[in-house]
């Protein structure tokens, strides 16, 4: 036996190995566990914004009281530190109820919405701007955005990039068989813009619903909605407007088919100042599928005229998210229930509606038990992270679930271990998580779980 040359081929096997292990490590780097929140009571629902300085931060409905839920904030700087006061700070502790947080960043401070029952008549939407240092800038509690007496509800916000935001809320003032969609504005401030409890976007004899605001990079934007206008007729439409208030289109347009059921609606902005819009088609609720259209800034269709198919495999395909690609096109990712249990699959669209992976998709995870409400954002250098609820340690009667995560490639390659990477495991109920892109290819995920009380608030870093 020739001792050196063996010698010299175990030395050259354990480098190998210790260099595959040290790329793995790399590559699948994440940062320990940061309690945002652990104070008695529930805190669920957590958003985050990225604060530019490569920390977060992060917002959530906050039951500490054990008699109403408030709205509290924290932020988490690069180094995941804690830099306000423990466990948060207030942002409205009014009386009663304040439920459905929005949440939207600049390099100084962030603009939050929420549905409000202070006034103990209905639902109402408030805002409120809190600077980097934890302070409040406008009134205690927040500013009014509309208090009509009817419910407003289920509102979406857009920085007016210049400080302010823009809302859109559903209003039942005319109708609550019939809702409408509101829109509002505030500047830096927090003065009111525009008319008095907002100014009406389209109003119809169709139920407007589940509102998406999206900037159109042109110093306008665009409102996506779920119009129902009877038990079996559901629309996607979408309209465009100034940062005035007042419509670039003549009126909305209709995205989706003609008849049928359509909803869910997500929304990105393609390279050219237009949208593409992914929504569900439900097809007696045993075969939904996930379909696709691209809008130009003069809401012309560019796809075909009734969309581009991104899944029509059997069974349901639902909670989809979305993002976009470096190239203008989109990759979509959803729960599916081709097999006996949920997995996760994924598309990638181009600009001009091509479908670039695999028909019907490829797989994201398909581990045993559900996995589901998936979430993705996009890094640097084309690499996309995607977060989701986990169901595979489910087993018994007994349910468990986790946080699993996964990197993948603009080509769909999976970069970390088959069926992802444990965010968290412990014990408790996890709700689902929400993800923000950082600098340098980094992103924090954040989290409520349930293992000690009703809620606390976690976050970790990839």
């Amino acid at each position: 036996m020739d001792t050196q040359n063996f010698i010299k081929r175990l030395n050259c096997l354990w480098w190998k190995s210790i260099s595959i292990f040290i790329f793995t490590i790399i590559t699948s780097t994440s940062f320990a566990v940061i309690p945002v929140s652990t104070v008695e009571d529930g805190q669920l629902f957590p958003t985050a914004v990225n604060d530019g300085k490569g920390g977060v931060v992060v917002l959530w409905e906050d039951y500490r009281t054990s008699k109403d839920w408030d709205v509290y904030a924290q932020r988490i700087n690069h180094e995941d530190s804690i830099l306000w006061d423990q466990n948060g700070v207030p942002v409205s502790i009014a009386n009663n109820n304040q439920r459905r947080i929005r949440m939207v960043g600049y390099d100084t401070h962030a603009i939050v919405v929420w549905n409000d029952r202070r006034r103990n008549r209905s639902w109402d939407i408030f805002a409120q701007a809190i600077d980097h240092e934890g302070k409040v800038l406008w009134e205690v509690d927040g500013i009014p955005i509309c208090i009509d007496d009817t419910d407003q509800s289920t509102q979406a916000i857009l920085t007016d990039g210049e400080g302010g935001a823009v809302f859109v809320w559903e209003d039942e003032r005319r109708s609550s068989e019939f809702q409408d969609l509101y829109i509002q504005r505030v500047d830096s401030q927090g003065i009111i813009q525009w008319k008095k409890d907002g100014i009406p976007v389209f109003a119809s004899e169709s139920s407007q619903s589940e509102p998406i605001l999206i900037a159109d990079g042109l110093g306008g934007f665009y409102i996506i909605w779920w119009d129902v206008i009877g038990y079996d007729t559901w629309h996607i439409m979408a309209h465009r407007y100034h940062l005035d208030g007042t419509p670039i289109w003549d009126s909305p347009i209709l995205i989706s088919p003609l008849e049928g059921m359509q909803g869910v609606p997500r929304v990105i902005l393609d390279n050219e100042n237009g949208v593409i819009v992914v929504w569900q088609i439900y097809e007696n609720f045993i075969n939904d599928q996930l379909f696709a259209q691209r809008i130009d800034k003069d809401g012309k269709k560019l796809w075909e005229k009734q969309g581009i198919p991104i899944c029509t495999a059997d069974g349901i395909q639902k909670s989809h998210a979305i993002v976009k690609d470096d190239t203008g096109g989109v990759i979509v990712v959803w729960r599916d229930e081709r097999d006996i249990y949920s997995d996760l699959y994924m598309q990638r669209i181009s600009a001009d509606g091509k479908v670039i992976w695999q028909e019907n998709g490829i797989p994201l995870c398909t581990a045993g038990g559900h996995q589901d409400t998936p979430h993705i954002v996009k890094l640097d250098n084309n690499k996309f992270f995607v977060a989701w609820v986990d169901y595979r340690g489910d087993i018994g009667e007994i349910t468990k679930n986790a946080i699993y995560c996964q990197k993948l490639d603009i080509n769909g390659k999976l970069l970390w271990e088959k069926d992802g990477v444990p965010v968290s495991t412990s014990k408790g109920t996890h709700f689902p998580p929400y993800v923000v892109s950082l600098e340098d290819g980094q992103c924090i995920v954040v989290w409520s779980n349930s293992g000690t009380d009703n809620g606390d608030i976690f976050l970790k870093r990839y």
